[in-house]
């Protein structure tokens, strides 16, 4: 008797689960039944929560543009648009689209410059920090940049010296030495760069480099307790990046129970919260200590003040240092790494990069190059402008929820991101 009112129940709420997906997409709330896709996606956001965390998803949307055209209907009230035309009409600011609850999934101390949906508070966040990346405020943080390129040199001409004599070791995850070469991984070396939270991101939004390049290995320390610890953090800015973009594409209601009872995405949580971890640590660290009178990020941003005369508080000041860290770390390596192997996988482009190179600076003994030598380099900025539009370092459509949007024939509702 138990098991058949168990079975029926079972069966009514798997029932009521179809019909609340079946009616929305009849109703057409969101006006985008004619539009192609995949047909799980049209009823609900299962589908795109799944690709996204497999961590292919721009490699899916770009097979499914090839498969169906411009338009491709992602979720109940997603539409991807690859079209020039609708960057400007999308993302163009005063046309009315605001972010949409996607980036809620970014918030953990309390709402940055990149997860702020409001357009108010969005524009006084951007006016506190816009002085920090003038050329001026970029060009004082040179010497930082130059001391840490410097540490990774060094790091490499003694994992040379030691590969010429057939040596190997297991710094930046392992290396070894074959016919007079180095064979080494150039990613985590990049990410221990600045490059993922380690020594130049970290010293200019923090005030001092977490010493992984010097380590040869992926720590730093967190405060998720009283007590200090130390964590893989290049890991857990990677899996905070997967966890914030698969989640973030669910809908709001859905993200509470699937991180509770959900493994991968406990994990995540638990890496978002670890990463805020090191902002707080990095931050009270420096705000405990004597003044100083460094020009870096944290300190750009402690000088910043919105039209009525008010700095940061501590909290926006540390998710601001926060939201650094992230946009200034994994792109940068990534985009870097991409750039090496474009190189390495044209070897005549690489000869003619050598050849300008070895002209402009065959005059210095310091192997970093400044920026006044580089901007008078064309080669190597048509290589880096080219690197930089074939290796996307978003691979993703950034959600926008517009009042009334057209872009051809198509209109797009209320509530729908676009």
């Amino acid at each position: 008797m138990y098991t058949a009112a168990f079975a029926l129940l079972a069966v009514l709420i798997l029932f009521a689960i179809g019909l609340n997906h079946l009616v929305p997409y009849l109703q057409d709330l969101h006006t985008l039944r004619s539009c192609p896709g995949p047909t799980l996606a049209k009823l609900s956001d299962i589908w795109l929560g799944r690709v996204a965390a497999q961590g292919h998803r721009s490699e899916v949307v770009h097979e499914l543009h090839k498969q169906y055209g411009t338009f491709v209907r992602l979720a109940p009230n997603h539409l991807s648009v690859a079209s020039s035309r609708a960057i400007q009409e999308v993302y163009a600011h005063g046309n009315g689209a605001t972010k949409s609850d996607f980036y809620d999934a970014f918030v953990s101390i309390t709402r940055g410059l990149m997860s702020t949906r409001s357009r108010t508070e969005h524009t006084r966040k951007r006016k506190l920090v816009a002085h920090v990346f003038s050329q001026k405020s970029v060009l004082e943080f040179e010497p930082y940049t130059h001391t840490h390129v410097a540490a990774l040199l060094r790091q490499w001409d003694r994992l040379l010296e030691l590969g010429e004599k057939g040596g190997k070791g297991e710094e930046g995850e392992g290396w070894y030495g074959r016919m007079g070469r180095v064979w080494i991984d150039c990613l985590p070396w990049l990410n221990y760069l600045a490059l993922l939270i380690s020594n130049f991101i970290g010293d200019l939004a923090f005030g001092a480099p977490f010493g992984m390049l010097q380590a040869c290995a992926d720590t730093a320390p967190t405060k998720g307790t009283p007590e200090i610890t130390y964590v893989p953090a290049v890991r857990i800015i990677n899996e905070r990046g997967d966890y914030s973009a698969s989640i973030g594409v669910l809908p709001p209601h859905w993200r509470p129970w699937l991180v509770r009872f959900v493994l991968w995405y406990r994990n995540g949580n638990t890496s978002v919260h670890l990463l805020a971890g090191i902002a707080i640590a990095a931050i009270s660290k420096r705000l405990a200590g004597p003044p100083t009178e460094r020009t870096d990020l944290l300190a750009k941003l402690q000088a910043g003040r919105d039209e009525e005369g008010r700095p940061l508080g501590a909290k926006e000041l540390t998710a601001d240092a926060l939201t650094q860290l992230i946009a200034g770390s994994d792109t940068t390596s990534n985009s870097s790494c991409a750039i090496a192997y474009y190189l390495a996988a044209n070897p005549e482009v690489q000869q003619k990069l050598q050849t300008e190179l070895d002209a402009a600076l065959c005059r210095t003994d310091d192997p970093v190059v400044s920026y006044e030598q580089a901007r008078h380099l064309p080669y190597l900025e048509a290589i880096i402008n080219e690197g930089l539009r074939i290796h996307s370092t978003s691979g993703l459509g950034l959600p926008r929820e517009p009042e009334v949007h057209k872009e051809k024939a198509i209109y797009l509702a209320k509530n729908t991101d676009a």
